[in-house]
This record gives structure tokens, sequence and C-alpha cells, in this order.
């Protein structure tokens, strides 16, 4: 009875053990603030966690008290519509179509759009355009000089839309011009207007500022080579520049993320994203979404005086983790693993729809771990003690197998007499 008795305790030093592995390799944690209340909370992904943190945020849990994972949904307001969107057809015209330009002149027949979607034959090719609107379709007013119309070819189909979105406007017309470069132009179909869906008010205009970056520039020849360092691989999926030394301007900028360890203004990497830089843009610029610590901005000059980079900003949209909490229990947001995988929870699937009624919760500041140590309880050598429980139900049961033959033998030796 009692040999039965210590292989269950060692065998739920096991299990335990075992648990307390779901937060091992986990490098920084965040406390939560108190739960008041039982229910569903909101946890904001501010610059100080993902900087911690993958660009897919597999490595991002939730955990109890005793180091459990707690099941949480991933949602991105700026990517999440409340219904289905419905494409209408835009009356236009196409004054111009060559290898030079290709112009479009759009009726808008609503009172406000926000965007507008061009119907192109499946092709690969990229091309920058411009926006404006006008009430009288002669005097014109830039709303965007710098898009680049980079259609993704349908998976079924010979067309895709290609949307193009915008500030809230009700100008009467709206022009696209797209600057073809001496290159054949697109072949556009149809040019349509989509009835997305009004995300909540709190998320619509909010954004995640990181904080300052450190400028290297260096002018040679024609181009003008800029190295952008953050202080940690904060998250980003938009870049803004204050410029100057030249009034007037309009450029092509690439920027470049780094590939391996060895960089330098001449080996900048794998270009991430291009786009035109001139004087009366906003130079506000959404890029693919990066956590690059370090980031390569190279300025093509032409013959013209080079430009002084004066400030580079990045910012992210907004993104949250929603979780159902319990009332006075403490929690922690666990982040860093490189070997995390995405974990599978219920709550995915029956919890779709995120309402903007769900309250925040505040996250703390992302702390180190110390080595050799997990989220709840600090337990040194770990590892020793999952494999020192191993070796010792081992050695019982191997202790239990010896005596068993024994008996055997012996009860084989009492029959024979």
């Amino acid at each position: 009875m009692m040999r039965k008795k210590w292989i269950s305790l060692l065998l739920f030093c096991v299990i335990t053990v075992c648990c307390n592995g779901q937060t091992d390799d986990y490098k920084f944690y965040s406390q939560l603030d108190t739960v008041k209340k039982s229910g569903f909370y909101n946890i904001e992904l501010t610059p100080a966690l993902t900087a911690h943190l993958k660009t897919d945020y597999s490595d991002l849990r939730i955990v109890n008290d005793s180091g459990k994972w707690v099941p949480h949904v991933l949602h991105f307001p700026t990517s999440e519509v409340v219904n289905d969107a419905i494409n209408f057809d835009l009356k236009y015209t196409q004054p111009e179509n060559n290898k030079v330009n290709t112009s479009l002149i759009i009726v808008n027949s609503k009172n406000t759009i926000s965007n507008i979607g061009l119907v192109i034959n499946n092709t690969l090719a990229e091309r920058f355009c411009t926006l404006s609107g006008s009430n009288d379709s002669k005097n014109w007013f830039v709303i965007n000089d710098s898009i680049l119309i980079d259609p993704k070819p349908a998976a079924t189909g010979t067309a895709n839309t290609f949307f193009i979105a915008f500030p809230p406007s009700n100008y009467r017309f709206f022009k696209i011009v797209i600057k073809n470069n001496n290159k054949d132009p697109f072949e556009i179909r149809r040019i349509v207007q989509s009835s997305t869906a009004v995300l909540p008010v709190s998320y619509k205009t909010k954004s995640f500022q990181n904080p300052a970056v450190a400028i290297l520039q260096k002018d040679s020849g024609k181009i003008s080579y800029i190295k952008i360092s953050q202080q940690q691989p904060y998250h980003f999926n938009n870049i803004s520049l204050k410029l100057s030394g030249v009034k007037y301007f309009s450029r092509k900028a690439d920027l470049y993320t780094l590939v391996g360890n060895n960089h330098s203004f001449s080996n900048p990497g794998q270009l991430l994203h291009s786009f035109i830089i001139s004087n009366n843009s906003t130079l506000q610029f959404k890029v693919p979404f990066s956590n690059a610590k370090i980031f390569y901005l190279i300025i093509n000059n032409e013959d013209n005086l080079p430009l002084k980079v004066e400030e580079v900003n990045t910012t992210v949209n907004p993104h949250y983790i929603t979780s159902y909490l319990e009332k006075d229990n403490n929690y922690k947001l666990i982040l860093g693993n490189e070997l995390a995988t995405f974990p599978i929870y219920d709550l995915s699937n029956i919890y779709t729809k995120i309402s903007d009624s769900i309250p925040l919760l505040s996250a703390g500041n992302a702390t180190a771990f110390k080595e050799n140590s997990i989220t709840v309880k600090p337990v040194k050598n770990n590892k020793w003690i999952l494999w020192s429980a191993i070796f010792a139900v081992l050695f019982i049961l191997l202790l239990f197998t010896i005596k068993m033959v024994k008996e055997v033998d012996k009860r084989k030796q009492d029959d024979s007499l």
C-alpha cells in the first residue's frame, strides 16, 4: 500500500511539471489589471508588448495563477466589418489611356464615399496613381498623390478588384491618373464602390505611435540612403516622414528590411514597399506589416538636390485580444517564444463577433523572466525535476518487476515440491 502511494505521488509530480511546461520558453510577462467583474475583456496590444511578439501573435498567451492558458481570440478592428460588403457600379469616362497615363473621371452618385474599386484583368504589374476630387470637373483638389496599385490575380476568374481607400469625401467627381511610365496600361473593365460596414467609433482613427527612431542619412550620387533604427522591434504598418531641403519635389522611395545580420547602405536587404514622396502629399504611407528593428529608405533623387529626412515616425493599427476572465482572479500575458505556434481554442469558433461595448483591461509593461524561471512560481532546474521524477517512477516499476519475477519463481519451486 505504501509503495502505491509513492507511485501516485511521483506520477502527480510528473503531471505537475508537465503543466508548468505550458509557460516554459516564454521570455517576458505583463501583469493584467485586477478583474472586478467576470466577463469578456479587450486587451490592447501596445508597442510595449508588440516589441516582444512575433508579427502573427502566435507567441502570446493569457495565463492564470496556476500557469494554465486562458483561451483568447485575436481581432484587428481596421480589417473587421459588421456585415457583408456590396459593390455598386460607378459611371466613368476614360479620356486618356496610353503608355504615359491612364486617366479615369468617375461620377459620384452617392453623397459620401470612401473607396473606389478598379476591376482589372488579372496582371502581376504594378503602377502608381494619384486621386483627386472636384465639384465641377474643372477645378481639382488632391486627395492622395502616392497610391500603389498592386492587384493580386484572382484565384478563380480572369479579373480582380483593387480598392483604393481614402477619407470620406462627397465630391461630385473623382479623378484617378495612373502613371504608366512608357509601359502598357492596365485593362480596366469596371469601376465600383463598396458599401463597407462602419467600424466601431472607438476604433476608427486610433493607432499606436511607436517611440522615436534614430536616423542616419548618406547622400551619394543620385541616391539618398537613410538608415532607420527603432529602439525595439516594434510592429508597424504605417510610416510618416518629415522632409526639408527642397521646396518642390516628387520622387520614388523604396523601403527595405534586413535579410540576415549583414547590412549596409549598399546592402539594405529585401524590398518591402515602394511609394512616391512629394511636397503636396501628407507624406504618410501604409506599408506591409513588419517588426524590423532596422530598415532602410532609399530615395531616388535623379538630377535634383537631395532631400533631408528630418523625422520618421512608425505607427501600427490597433490590435486586441479578447478573453473571458473571472472576477478577482489574477492574470498575466506571457510572450516572446520563437517556438510557439497558434493555440487551438474553442473560443475562436464560439465568439465570432467582437462588440465595441466590451471593456478594456490594461496590461503593464513587459518584464523579462529571470533565467531558468517560469511564469507563476520560479522552479530551479525544472527539466532536472522532470527527468528525476521519470527515472524514479521507472526505478520503482523495475523493483516491482524484479519482485514479481522472484515471487513467480518461488511459487514454481513450491509447486515442484
